[in-house]
């Protein structure tokens, strides 16, 4: 069931600006007009508006890698998704039962167009910062638009749909499709739709750190639907020369350079330490033949860091 705006039964105590059949641009006027009183919602949004539309330092798409995993890639490798490579090491892997349910409630299999979830590739939209260490202390910065020129966008990590209360709505794909989006259309209203309820009724004006953290915070973040062009490659996925830029978090390099000192000191490294301090020199021997740019990002105030 419905109401009269097509919003689905069970949405009732939701916000009915941000769960919305409306385009996400209506969806941001229509929260400024709500928040009209707020003396500093104009400003903030000048601030997020500027943060995310700058050309050297807006809206980027990261992929996050594992030092295993970036070798593989690094210098002539390709990134592949489960469905293209079904074996990782001596084990074979297929996508779980999940993630095929979360494929087909997003639409990514679409027989009648001719679509398949086999060619999607998962990432998050960021601005700055290292994206989601969860998934790998390597931060892949993607020349999206030679990946493609236009990919799908969701408004949180598509498992999300998996769980309650989502996932106990009657109309589970009507609540999805007002999640989603594109990314010529849509990146900068859906940020701000992101960003925007983070900052009301602050009593003051925000800086850009403060943009960027709102705009991918732990495991939040606004997923990208990747299509990359099958005829760019025999095998699929990308490669090293759709990649912008490597970015590393300082921790991570703070922790490399204590385990050296450590190590020149006669001191004593676990294998594990000794592996993991192993495996990022080689790293930093293979994004060095690839000849990528590589920073180490931290953030200040109002503006970015980069080393």
């Amino acid at each position: 069931m419905h109401d009269d705006l097509g919003v689905p039964a069970g949405l009732a105590d939701y916000d009915p600006v941000y769960f919305s059949t409306r385009t996400w641009d209506e969806r941001v006027v229509e929260w400024m007009d709500r928040e009209a009183s707020d003396e500093f919602a104009e400003g903030n949004r000048t601030i997020v508006r500027q943060a995310i539309s700058d050309d050297d330092a807006g809206l980027r798409v990261f992929v996050n890698l594992g030092a295993h995993a970036l070798l593989g890639l690094l210098p002539n490798g390709r990134y592949l998704n489960l469905y293209e490579r079904p074996a990782i090491g001596a084990k074979r892997v297929e996508p779980s039962e999940d993630r095929r349910e979360v494929d087909l409630a997003l639409g990514l299999e679409d027989a009648e167009r001719g679509l398949t979830a086999e060619g999607v590739y998962f990432a998050a939209l960021g601005l700055g910062g290292v994206g989601l260490r969860f998934y790998g202390e390597y931060c892949l910065v993607l020349k999206v638009e030679q990946i493609d020129p236009n990919p799908g966008l969701f408004d949180r990590d598509s498992y999300d749909i998996l769980l309650a209360p989502i996932s106990e709505l009657d109309d589970r794909a009507a609540i999805v499709a007002m999640l989603k989006g594109v990314w010529r259309d849509d990146r900068h209203s859906m940020v701000e739709m992101r960003v925007l309820p983070q900052l009301a009724r602050q009593a003051r004006l925000v800086t850009a750190g403060t943009v960027s953290e709102a705009v991918l915070k732990d495991q939040e973040f606004i997923e990208v639907h990747l299509r990359p062009d099958p005829t760019n490659s025999e095998v699929g996925g990308f490669g090293p020369e759709d990649i912008e830029e490597v970015r590393e978090s300082p921790d991570e390099v703070a922790v490399a350079s204590r385990l050296r000192d450590r190590d020149e000191d006669g001191e004593y490294l676990s294998a594990v330490e000794f592996e993991w301090l192993l495996r990022r020199e080689c790293v930093a021997r293979a994004i060095g033949r690839t000849r990528l740019p590589s920073r180490v990002v931290t953030q200040h105030g109002r503006g970015y860091q980069w080393k």
